[in-house]
């Protein structure tokens, strides 16, 4: 058997030899080399099928991000939307003011509206009516903007108008 850095068939010295120190003997494998396989388990095989399912999990994972499959899903205003601008607008000013009636407390209103997705300006003027709003592209590439004006007087509501225009690209 030839010594640390010798090939095993005897061509010459290994050009990997420089970088391994003198104390580990190199041996290689070659195709018609007759000496058993080292003893011990070979886990070639199971290694093989964890690296596959590990792709497949990352090619699941970044299937579902980027075609949309783990994004927020319809929001509650889709109804309102779907319903058109007049009705969609005249419903959800019933269900705002049903929900959230003159002299009830204005705090809810506003988280109940950013569940929404809507965006509310702070008042220019304590009492003055806050403009929220919200904005979304239909499935027909139209924007549809609803804009709800909300009158208080810092504490309590006072009343709610809803309005919805649906603009072409």
């Amino acid at each position: 058997m030839p010594g640390p850095g010798a090939w095993s068939h005897g061509t010459g010295p290994d050009p990997l030899a420089r970088f391994l120190p003198a104390w580990l003997p190199l041996k290689r494998r070659v195709a018609n080399d007759d000496t058993p396989a080292p003893e011990g388990k070979q886990h070639t095989g199971r290694n093989a099928l964890i690296m596959v399912a590990l792709m497949l999990v990352g090619l699941l994972v970044a299937s579902q991000v980027f075609r949309g499959g783990w994004t927020a899903g319809p929001t509650e205003m889709e109804r309102y939307v779907r319903s058109g601008p007049r009705i969609g607008a005249q419903e959800l000013e019933r269900d705002l003011r049903a929900a959230h009636p003159p002299g009830s407390e204005i705090g809810p209103l506003f988280g109940r509206l950013s569940r929404f997705g809507f965006t509310c300006g702070a008042p220019l003027v304590a009492g003055a009516a806050v403009e929220c709003r919200y904005r979304a592209r239909r499935d027909d590439n139209r924007l549809i903007s609803v804009t709800l004006d909300v009158a208080h007087d810092g504490v309590r509501v006072q009343a709610i108008a809803a309005r919805m225009a649906v603009t072409n690209p």
